[in-house]
C-alpha cells in the first residue's frame, strides 16, 4: 500500500467542466513534487453530471483520486469533513474546484509548510489581475470585519486555500455553531485555537467555465455571511474553550463511558466547589473541569485508540518544540530530524534524550518556549532525590492537567469527591503566605486534613492517628515511607477503628512488605502512585493491581535499556515525553527512574486502555555497584531485608566506590551478629564474593524535610543507556518537496 504524503480535497458542485483539468493538474503537481498524493474529489449534490465525472475520473486513476458523493448539496465545509474522513495522507489540502486557485500552488503551500514548520499554511488571493466587481469588494470589507472582530491582521483572512496536518483540519473543522458559510472562518478557527500560521500569496484567475453559485445572490450570501460572523465572534472570541485534542479526537472515537455517574447532590457539590476554583487556587482555573471530564472519557479509549491519540499529540509537539523553542530546533537539526519525520511513538528513537542537567545549563538560556505567557507559567523547584537543586516550568495548561488526572486517579480507589480524605505530607513546605491560606482554604473546602509528615515522631504518632480517626476518611494519601511508619505504630497498639476505602502511597518505592503490612493495618487495599515534581503523578494503580496505569493522555513513558524497549518483566530507565508541557517541553526526559517492563499486549481487567508499567524499582542514582560488573537496585535491599525486620528495625546503604559500601543499621529487638552475618553473606551472593561491606550501626536513620527515607544512596555514575545505539536521521527516502 502506498504511504500518502498529501491528500487534496476538493469540493465540487455543478463542476463537470472544470474536474477534468483540475485532475490532470492536481495529479501533475504530485508528479512534478515527486509526491505520494491522492485527489479527493467529493460531489456536493450536483445537479449536472459532476458526479458522473468523478466516478470516472476514480476510474481512470485508481488511488490517485477518490470520488465522495453526497446524496444532496451540504455546504463546502461538509464537504471538507467527507474528503479528511476519506484522506490517507497525514497532511492535507482544499482547494475549490472552479480552477480559480491555481493546483500548482500546492506544492508551494506544501513545502511552506515544512520550511518553515507551521500549523497552517493558507494561500491569500492576489490582486494582480483579479476583477473588481462587487463580489472583489465585498471579500475585501469582509476580510476588514473579520481581522477586526477576531483581531487579526491577514491580507485574505476568507480564503480556503490551506495546507495543513490532518488533525488540524479535523480539529477546526470541529466547530459547534450553525453557519451558512463556516469555510470563511477556517483562519479565524486557526488562530482562536492557537494555531501557527503563514500566508502565502498565490494568483487567483477568474471563472473560465461553470457558474458559481454566488453569482446572481452576491449581496444575500453577504446578508448571511454578517450573521455568520455573529454566531463566530461567540464561539471564538466570547465563549472560551480549552485546547485540548483529546475533545476533538473522541469525536472522531467515540466510546462508552463507563464512569459511574454522580449523585444530584455530589454535582451540586463538585459545581459548588469550582465556583470558587479560582479564588482557592494559584495559576490553575475551574478549567480543571474540562480536563476532569474528558479525562473520564479518554480513560475507556482501546489501547489502540490511545496511542493514537499519543500519536498525535506527539507530532503536535515536535512541531512546537521545533519551531518555538531554540534548544529543540538545534538538537533534532543536528540529528538530523524534522518535525514531520516524527509521525509517532515508533520515530522516537530518532529524537535525542533529555537529562536533568541538560535541562539546568539551558533553563535560562534556550529551552523555554518563545511564546509561552510569562503570566501563565509556574516555576517549579525541588532538592531532587540526590539533594542537588532542580528548577523547571509549566504552564497552566499542563497544571490544569495535573490536577484533573490526580482526581480521576484517586476515585479509582473508591473515593468520591467530597469524601473526608487524609495527606500525610508537607502541607504548605515552600508556599507564601497567600498560597498556604489558599492551599488551606482549599483543604476545608475539600475535606482534606493535612498531617505534616516532617513532623512525625514517636511522640507524635498517637496524636496523629487520633485526629485521623477523628476525620473518618475514605481515602488515606501519602508518603510510602509515612504510611510505613504509621501502619507500624497502628499494629503496634493493636489496631485502629480507621477503615478508609483505600491507602494511596506515593514518593518512594513499595516494598510487598510494607503494602501488606498498611493493608493490614488500615484494612483497605493499597493503590500506589508514580509521580515526580517534574511531572506530578505519572502512573497509578488501579482497583485490579496488575501495574501502574500511565497517564497516556498526558505522557509517554518509554523504559529501555540500550536505548531500546526492555524486554517484558526486565528493569529498564524510565524516559518521559510530557505531551501537555509547552513552556518548556521535556521530550524523552531521563528521570532517572528504573521500572519494570510490562508486556505491551497485556490488557488490564479494569477495561481501561492505559499504558502499564510494572513495580517502580527505586533510581538509577539508587543503584549499588558491586564487583565484577554485578548491580542491583535499591529496591533489591527492601525486598532481602523485609524477612529481617525483627533484627534490622531501619536499614541506609551508601556507596561511594563500586565494589564497596557502608551498611547503615538501626538494631532491632531481636538483632543477633549471627543475623547480620547471614545478611552480609546474600549481599556478596549477589553482588560478589570480593564486596566490601562497613557496617556502621546507628540510633536513626532520619526522614528528609520533604518526610522521605533514603534507603539507598549511591554517589557512583550508572548509565542505563550508555550502550545505546545511535540516533536514525531522518528518513534518506524524503521527498524534495520536504528539503
Amino acid at each position: 500500500m502506498t504511504d500518502f504524503e498529501l491528500s487534496v480535497i476538493a469540493p465540487c458542485f455543478n463542476e463537470e467542466l472544470n474536474v477534468p483539468e483540475l485532475t490532470r493538474r492536481v495529479l501533475g503537481v504530485f508528479d512534478r513534487g515527486k509526491l505520494a498524493g491522492e485527489l479527493i474529489l467529493v460531489d456536493d449534490g450536483s445537479r449536472d453530471a459532476t458526479a458522473r465525472v468523478i466516478a470516472d475520473l476514480a476510474e481512470q486513476h485508481p488511488g490517485r483520486v477518490v470520488g465522495r458523493f453526497h446524496p444532496d448539496n451540504r455546504g463546502i465545509a461538509h464537504a471538507w469533513k467527507t474528503g479528511v474522513a476519506a484522506a490517507r495522507a497525514p497532511v492535507v489540502a482544499v482547494i475549490d474546484s472552479d480552477l480559480q486557485y491555481q493546483p500548482e500552488d500546492l506544492l508551494r503551500l506544501y513545502r511552506e509548510l515544512f520550511e518553515h514548520s507551521v500549523d497552517v499554511v493558507q494561500g491569500w488571493r492576489s490582486p494582480v489581475g483579479r476583477a473588481r466587481g462587487a463580489r472583489y469588494h465585498l471579500s475585501r470589507g469582509f476580510n476588514t470585519l473579520l481581522n477586526g472582530a477576531f483581531g487579526m491582521h491577514l491580507r485574505d483572512n476568507k480564503s480556503g486555500f490551506v495546507v495543513c496536518a490532518k488533525e488540524v483540519l479535523e480539529d477546526l473543522l470541529t466547530y459547534e455553531g450553525h453557519y451558512y458559510y463556516w469555510q470563511s472562518f477556517v483562519m479565524v478557527a486557526a488562530h482562536a485555537k492557537g494555531y501557527s500560521y503563514k500566508e502565502v500569496e498565490t494568483l487567483f484567475e477568474n471563472r473560465r467555465a461553470g457558474q458559481s453559485f454566488l453569482d446572481n445572490t452576491a449581496y444575500r450570501a453577504a446578508a448571511r455571511s454578517l450573521v455568520d460572523l455573529g454566531r463566530a465572534a461567540w464561539e471564538y472570541r466570547f465563549v472560551r474553550r480549552v485546547a485540548d485534542v483529546s475533545e476533538q479526537f473522541l469525536r472522531r472515537h467515540p466510546i462508552l463511558d463507563r464512569t459511574p455517574p454522580k449523585s444530584p447532590l455530589r454535582k451540586a457539590a463538585w459545581q459548588g466547589y469550582l465556583a470558587t476554583f479560582n479564588e482557592t487556587h494559584w495559576m490553575i482555573t475551574r478549567d480543571v473541569e474540562h480536563y476532569y471530564e474528558l479525562l473520564q472519557k479518554t480513560q475507556w479509549l482501546g489501547a489502540s485508540e490511545l496511542c493514537e491519540l499519543q500519536d498525535e499529540k506527539l507530532r503536535r509537539l515536535v512541531r512546537h518544540a521545533y519551531r518555538n523553542v531554540p534548544y529543540y530546533r538545534e538538537r533534532l537539526r543536528a540529528a538530523g530530524v524534522r518535525p514531520e519525520d516524527v509521525r509517532g511513538q515508533a520515530d522516537l528513537h530518532k529524537l535525542p534524550f533529555l537529562t536533568k542537567q541538560d535541562v539546568r545549563d539551558h533553563i535560562y538560556f534556550d529551552i523555554l518556549s518563545e511564546n509561552h505567557d510569562k503570566n501563565q507559567v509556574l516555576r517549579i523547584s525541588t532538592s531532587g532525590s540526590t539533594g542537588e537543586p532542580f528548577v523547571c516550568y509549566a504552564d497552566r495548561a499542563q497544571l490544569e492537567f495535573r490536577w484533573a488526572a490526580t482526581l480521576r486517579s484517586q476515585e479509582w480507589t473508591g473515593y468520591q469527591f467530597g469524601d473526608p480524605c487524609v495527606r500525610l505530607w508537607h502541607q504548605t513546605l515552600g508556599m507564601s503566605k497567600s498560597q498556604a491560606w489558599r492551599e488551606q482554604l482549599d483543604a476545608s473546602l475539600t475535606r482534606r486534613k493535612f498531617i505534616p509528615v516532617f513532623e512525625m515522631s514517636d511522640a507524635k504518632l498517637e496524636a496523629m492517628v487520633k485526629a485521623i480517626e477523628a476525620h473518618e476518611p475514605t481515602l488515606i494519601d501519602g508518603y510510602a515511607e509515612a504510611l510505613d511508619l504509621l501502619a507500624h505504630y497502628v499494629k503496634s497498639r493493636g489496631g485502629s477503628k480507621l477503615r478508609p476505602k483505600g491507602v494511596m502511597t506515593s514518593a518512594q518505592t513499595l516494598p510487598e512488605a510494607s503494602r501488606r503490612l498498611i493493608e493490614e493495618a488500615f484494612g483497605c487495599k493499597v493503590f500506589d502512585k508514580y509521580g515526580s515534581r517534574e511531572f506530578s503523578g505519572i502512573a497509578y494503580e488501579c482497583e485490579a493491581h496488575t501495574g501502574h496505569h500511565v497517564v497516556g493522555e498526558g505522557y509517554i513513558v518509554e523504559v529501555l535499556r540500550d536505548g531500546v524497549p526492555a524486554r517484558p518483566g526486565e528493569v529498564g530507565e524510565v524516559v518521559i515525553t510530557d505531551l501537555n508541557n509547552y513552556c518548556l517541553p521535556f521530550i524523552r526526559y531521563r528521570i532517572g527512574d528504573l521500572a519494570v517492563a510490562r508486556d505491551p499486549s497485556f490488557v488490564c481487567p479494569c477495561g481501561r486502555g492505559l499504558p502499564l508499567i510494572g513495580a517502580i524499582e527505586g533510581r538509577v542514582q539508587s543503584i549499588i555497584v558491586g564487583t565484577h560488573g554485578r548491580y542491583v537496585p535499591g529496591t533489591f535491599f527492601a525486598h532481602l531485608l523485609k524477612e529481617y525486620d525483627h533484627a534490622i528495625r531501619l536499614f541506609q546503604v551508601v556507596q561511594d566506590r563500586p565494589g564497596a559500601f557502608t551498611f547503615r543499621v538501626v538494631r532491632g529487638g531481636r538483632y543477633s551478629d549471627d543475623t547480620l552475618a547471614e545478611i552480609l553473606r546474600t549481599f556478596r551472593e549477589y553482588l560478589g564474593a570480593d564486596l566490601a561491606v562497613e557496617v556502621e550501626f546507628v540510633d536513626n536513620v532520619e526522614l528528609i524535610r520533604t518526610g522521605k527515607r533514603l534507603a539507598s544512596v549511591s554517589r557512583l555514575k550508572v548509565d542505563f543507556q550508555e550502550r545505546a545505539p545511535e540516533r536514525v536521521a531522518a528518513d534518506a527516502g524524503a521527498t524534495d518537496a520536504h528539503r
